[in-house]
């Protein structure tokens, strides 16, 4: 299992793994889990369903909540922005995710 260190926009330092999961309909979705007082904790579900399907190693990073946290990503080079989505008021990047980040940087739920 791989962890990360983050430092979020206020100061705030965690510790990170990220987990690869499917949306019912198929999409991946990415967990995000924090090593807190009582062990791993949710920290955050990064990718978030704009209602269509997109292929399996794509999907809309959550910038709506934890912004910072989509920085962190796109800035590791785990992903790259290929067109964006929107839902409200909020504008979320439309990523394609590498095999790196997908096969090896992400646990799985068996892991």
């Amino acid at each position: 299992m791989q962890k990360f260190e983050f430092t979020s926009r206020y100061g705030d330092k965690y510790t990170l793994v990220f987990e690869k999961t499917f949306y019912v309909y198929g999409g991946v979705a990415i967990e995000v889990w924090c090593d807190g007082e009582y062990g791993w904790e949710p920290y955050a579900t990064k990718t978030t369903c704009l209602g269509d399907f997109p292929p399996t190693h794509c999907g809309y990073l959550d910038s709506n909540n934890v912004p910072d946290l989509v920085e962190f990503v796109l800035d590791k080079g785990w992903c790259k922005q290929i067109d964006e989505g929107h839902s409200g008021f909020c504008t979320y990047p439309f990523v394609e995710f590498t095999d790196e980040f997908l096969n090896e940087v992400c646990i799985t739920e068996e892991e």
